[in-house]
């Protein structure tokens, strides 16, 4: 967070959000290996978010299919590790939309560059903490390299069908975003892909998602009128750490309630990073933020839902017709 505010370059403050995923519950360290291949990693996938912006926007209608084309692969394909597919989506979905008064290929440049000095100083730091503070316990439920992971459904068809639904999420929102420009609100793009890309396990999905960004969003306020009253880059730093602490204690024991404390500094981290850095809007509109996120979970969540219940109605049609036709042959 620290070096990601001290940078003030544009969309530095999904550093941060991302850096989490190697420091969540069952994470690992790095080695060496994974550490350079996650920086080259993060290097090709946004540099061809870059040069496919670059070559393609402004043929508006071969630019859309070939984005839906992409979108969809990256959805599908198991062939990419989850931190792979999050900075190509990145990549792709924020370098259509540039700031007022920025040229787009100027735009997607910034982001490929802020990209990857990120994912070097992010490794920096995850060896740093975990040389500082190794991890001896024994979790055997861990998968090493956190959300490094491939993504492993088990057949091609399951993979297509949640691919298919990831897709009707996020795709209608992206041209939203891109035909109206809403630059403004690129955090809500965003933050849709992150939810969708990482969903939570369990029938639950959708109520921790809402609570815990309401709980992330009480905890927001209370730390941004902090800061407000204190206007200062070291105690900001200072109280960053501290609310850290209690929160990385919270998601660490044994409660019930700690995946609503990840989500919750989840998104206390991605806003005020975004707000402090000045780079969408004011950090005085930190309550449009906390609104628009949390449209953008109910969103996520309801579409799910929504999706969910069809699939559910179509596979209770097929059983009644299954029936009728073997009472017929009875």
């Amino acid at each position: 967070m620290a070096i990601a505010m001290a940078s003030g370059e544009q969309l530095a403050y999904i550093v941060p959000i991302l850096a989490l995923s190697f420091l969540a519950p069952g994470s690992k360290g790095l080695s060496f290996k994974q550490g350079v291949g996650f920086v080259l990693t993060v290097l090709v996938t946004s540099f061809l978010g870059f040069y496919f912006t670059r070559y393609f926007y402004d043929f508006t209608w071969v630019f859309i299919p070939l984005l839906g084309l992409g979108l969809f692969w990256i959805f599908y394909t198991d062939s990419l590790t989850m931190v792979a597919k999050l900075f190509l989506l990145i990549s792709l979905l924020a370098t259509p939309i540039p700031m007022d008064g920025i040229s787009t290929t100027v735009w997607s440049f910034a982001i490929a560059k802020t990209l990857v000095s990120g994912a070097f100083y992010t490794i920096l730091v995850v060896w740093i903490v975990y040389a500082l503070f190794p991890d001896k316990a024994e979790r055997p439920a861990a998968k090493k390299g956190g959300t490094a992971q491939k993504n492993t459904a088990s057949t091609s068809s399951e993979r297509f069908s949640r691919a298919v639904e990831i897709f009707i999420i996020t795709f209608p929102v992206t041209l939203a975003f891109i035909f109206f420009q809403w630059s403004n609100g690129l955090l809500v793009l965003l933050y849709i892909v992150i939810l969708t890309m990482i969903p939570v396990p369990g029938k639950i999905a959708g109520k921790v998602k809402i609570l815990g960004n309401i709980l992330g969003g009480i905890f927001l306020i209370i730390f941004y009128e902090l800061v407000v009253i204190v206007p200062d880059f070291f105690f900001f730093l200072v109280l960053y750490l501290g609310t850290a602490l209690f929160l990385a204690y919270k998601v660490f024991s044994e409660s019930p309630y700690s995946s609503l404390y990840k989500t919750g500094f989840s998104t206390l981290t991605l806003i005020i990073g975004e707000s402090s850095t000045g780079t969408g809007t004011a950090a005085s509109e930190i309550w449009i933020r906390i609104i628009q996120v949390i449209i953008a979970v109910f969103y996520t969540v309801g579409v799910a839902n929504l999706l969910a219940a069809y699939k559910e109605r179509r596979k209770l049609g097929a059983q009644k017709r299954k029936n009728k036709t073997l009472a017929w042959q009875v």
